[in-house]
């Protein structure tokens, strides 16, 4: 944090000495909505290394804008979240957002398409559905299947998803996530999957296996996001 007889041309310095760095505002954009576990930041910003990542969470900290949270409980839990002061980035991270939508107008899905992967998406929301199937069936060319939320999936294994996209509400879905672990086993290879969630339950979520917990609204392209980092999309 800069000292209080530090002295700058402008007031624009004042920001870029706190986010400045390739990475800084892109951990800020992903903790906007809500707290992050490190392994989840790191699946999020896949390019990124462990060192790099712990050492921008400390500076972040240290400047007031980011928390961390150790939650008393057995595994221990620790998640990062925006302080007050920093959510207040959150008007300068959304310009910084539209400006680079408006300046590379193919944007799309953070330019990683998800053709060839097949996407399994647990809802019971008819708008939802209808938003995926356009943004990342039709745009993002991931091959879709939508099902209403169940705690088993009956035809699972004919389905051999890549990734599992899950509207979480109140069901149990334990018996979903060993039928997920049971098919990993099978096809020897690793199916990560995705809660959408209404409150901040992100224990929950953890706990039933899944990798990666956003809590609602999120957009598509945020999805998608995730998806392709979990599919390897970004090696």
């Amino acid at each position: 944090m800069s000292s209080s007889k530090t002295r700058y041309s402008c007031a624009v310095e004042v920001t870029l000495e706190l986010i400045c760095g390739k990475w800084k505002c892109i951990i800020l954009w992903w903790l906007r909505r809500g707290g992050k576990r490190f392994g989840e930041l790191m699946y999020l910003l896949p390019k990124i290394t462990q060192k790099v990542l712990t050492q921008q969470l400390r500076e972040l900290e240290k400047d007031g804008l980011v928390e961390r949270k150790v939650y008393k409980e057995k595994p221990r839990r620790v998640e990062y979240y925006l302080t007050p002061e920093g959510e207040t980035l959150g008007p300068i991270l959304q310009a910084m957002s539209d400006w680079g939508k408006a300046k590379k107008p193919e944007f799309q899905f953070c330019s990683v398409d998800l053709e060839g992967l097949h996407v399994l998406v647990l809802t019971d929301m008819a708008d939802f559905r209808d938003l995926l199937r356009l943004d990342l069936g039709v745009t993002a060319k991931a091959r879709l299947t939508i099902l209403s939320v169940t705690p088993r999936v009956e035809n699972l294994q004919q389905i051999q998803p890549d990734v599992v996209v899950v509207d979480l509400g109140e069901q149990d879905l334990s018996p979903l996530m060993q039928q997920i672990q049971l098919l990993e086993i099978e096809l020897g290879k690793s199916i990560p999957a995705i809660a959408l969630i209404e409150t901040s339950d992100r224990r929950r979520a953890f706990t039933e296996g899944f990798k990666l917990v956003f809590t609602k609204p999120v957009e598509s392209v945020e999805i998608a996001a995730a998806i392709a980092s979990l599919a390897g999309r970004y090696d």
